[in-house]
C-alpha cells in the first residue's frame, strides 16, 4: 500500500497502496518502487530489521513477548503526534509526516495510514505509562506493512489462484438479500478476466459453482508455482455490522508447530493490507480491517494467501448491494488494483534497478514588463545668451560697540 523515500537505515518506505489516506500516493507500486531504487542508491548495506537488532528491549507479559512503543518509535525514526480533532482516551499516535500509526483506543487495535489492522495480542501498558506492543505484531503487521520490500521470501507473483467460496451443495450464508456461492462465482469470473486484462495467469479452484473440498483447493494452489492465493467469501453477523475484511493466517501460539502458511505470514499480511486498502479506496466499502484467524485453507498454504470476506450479506444495505452487478465490477477492479500493487513491490527485479531521478531543466523566468517613466518637461536651451551672475551680497555693517561711562576716579581726577 503505498513511499517517498527512505532518510535512514531504519525508516519506513511508505507503502502507497494506501492511497486514500495520503492522496499523494497515487499509484502504490510504482513509488513503493521508485523508494526502493532511492533506498538502493543511499544505503546499499541491507538495514536492520527487528528481529536481528540488538537495541530492542524485550520483555515478558502472561508469556508474550512485547516491545516498547519508543524502541518502536526510535527503529522506524518516528515522531509522538497529537491525535487530530478531540484526544481519545487510550490512544496514542506516531508519524514522521509520512506515514501514521495510531494505536487504540480498543487494546487491538492499529490504524496505518487511517487502514484498521486487528494485532494478535493487545497493546499493554506498563507500570511507568509506557505501551507495550508484542513482538510477533511488530514482526509480522508493522514490519511487512511498512516495509513490504524487505520481506526475506518475497518473490515476483506470476499467477492468481482464485477461489470462490462454497459451490455446489454448499451455499455458504443465504439471506434474503444474496446468496454468498453466488457473488463468489461472479465476482472471481469477473476479476479473473481483469487479472488476465493485466498479464497475469489465472487458475481457479472451481468455476462452473461445483463443489471443491478444502484440501483439493489447498493442492491446486501449492501445485501453481510464482503464485498467490485469494479465497472470496461473504460475512454473516448481526444486521446492522458491515464491512469488507480480510483474513491472513493467525500467528503460532507458544506451544504449537508452525503451519506451511506460517512460513509466508509477512507476505501474505502485505498482500492482505493492499488488498483492504484498494476495496476501502476503489469500492468504498466499509473497512473492516485486516485480521488474522485459523480459516481452512490458509494452514497449509505454501503462497502468499488471504480470505476476503467482501461484505455482510446479513446487513440490509449491504447484501441489497452486494448482489448488483455494478457493485460486483466494483469489488472485480479493486481486487484486481490490490493484487496488481503487491506483485509490483514483490518482484526483486524492479528494485534492483537503480534509477536516477529525471532531471527537470526549469525554464527562465519571463521578462517583467515595466512601464518607462514620463519623460522630463525640460526648458529649450537659449544660444548667445551670456549667464546671469548673482548679485553681491553687500556684508551689514558692523555696530560698535557702546562706549563705557567712565570710572568715578578718572572723573575726581578731571576735577
Amino acid at each position: 500500500m503505498i513511499g517517498r523515500g527512505v532518510r535512514y537505515c531504519g525508516a519506513v518506505v511508505v507503502p502507497l497502496w494506501m492511497a486514500a489516506a495520503a492522496p499523494l500516493q497515487a499509484n502504490p507500486a510504482e513509488a513503493v518502487a521508485k523508494a526502493e531504487t532511492e533506498q538502493a542508491a543511499a544505503a546499499p548495506v541491507a538495514p536492520q530489521s527487528p528481529s536481528n537488532t540488538g537495541s530492542w528491549h524485550v520483555r515478558e507479559v502472561e508469556g508474550v513477548e512485547y516491545l516498547p512503543l519508543e524502541d518502536l518509535r526510535s527503529f522506524y525514526k518516528l515522531m509522538v503526534l497529537q491525535p487530530k480533532g478531540r484526544r481519545v482516551v487510550g490512544q496514542r499516535v506516531l508519524g514522521n509526516g509520512e506515514v501514521t500509526l495510531t494505536f487504540g483506543p480498543e487494546p487491538r487495535e492499529l490504524r496505518i495510514q487511517e487502514r484498521l489492522c486487528i494485532l494478535s495480542h493487545p497493546v499493554v501498558e506498563d507500570s511507568s505509562g509506557d505501551l507495550l506492543v508484542s513482538k510477533v505484531d511488530v514482526l509480522q503487521v508493522i514490519e511487512p506493512v511498512l516495509r513490504p520490500t524487505y520481506i526475506a521470501n518475497r518473490s515476483a507473483v506470476r499467477t492468481v489462484v482464485i477461489d470462490p467460496a462454497h459451490g455446489g451443495h454448499d451455499t455458504g450464508t443465504v439471506t434474503p438479500y444474496v446468496r454468498e456461492a453466488d457473488v463468489a462465482l461472479v465476482v472471481a469470473t469477473k476479476l479473473g478476466a481483469e487479472l488476465k486484462k493485466r498479464g497475469f495467469e489465472v487458475v481457479f479452484t472451481q468455476e462452473q459453482n461445483q463443489y471443491q473440498s478444502p484440501q483439493a483447493r489447498v493442492d491446486k494452489a501449492n501445485e501453481t508455482p510464482a503464485a498467490i492465493f485469494l479465497s472470496l467469501h461473504l460475512n454473516s453477523g448481526r444486521s446492522d455490522v458491515k464491512g469488507a475484511q480480510t483474513y491472513t493466517l493467525a500467528p503460532v501460539s507458544k506451544n504449537e508447530k508452525p503451519l506451511p502458511g506460517h512460513e509466508f505470514s509477512q507476505s501474505s499480511m502485505a498482500l492482505a493490507m493492499a488488498v483492504q486498502s484498494s476495496l476501502v479506496e476503489k469500492a468504498e466499502a466499509e473497512d473492516g480491517g485486516c485480521r488474522r484467524a485459523h480459516y481452512s485453507p490458509l494452514n497449509s498454504l505454501r503462497c502468499p494467501s488471504i480470505m476476503v470476506e467482501m461484505g455482510y450479506a446479513t446487513n440490509p444495505e449491504e447484501g441489497t448491494r452486494l448482489a448488483t452487478e455494478e457493485y460486483q465490477i466494483k469489488l472485480a477492479n479493486a481486487l484486481a488494483d490490490g493484487v496488481e500493487a503487491f506483485a509490483r513491490v514483490m518482484n526483486p527485479a524492479t528494485n534492483l534497478q537503480v534509477q536516477k531521478a529525471p532531471v527537470v531543466e526549469t525554464p527562465p523566468p519571463a521578462p517583467v514588463k515595466v512601464d518607462p517613466a514620463p519623460p522630463r518637461k525640460t526648458q529649450p536651451a537659449q544660444k548667445n545668451q551670456p549667464r546671469k551672475k548673482a548679485p553681491r551680497r553687500r556684508a551689514a555693517p558692523k555696530k560698535s560697540a557702546p562706549k563705557k561711562p567712565a570710572s568715578r576716579k578718572n572723573n575726581k581726577r578731571r576735577r
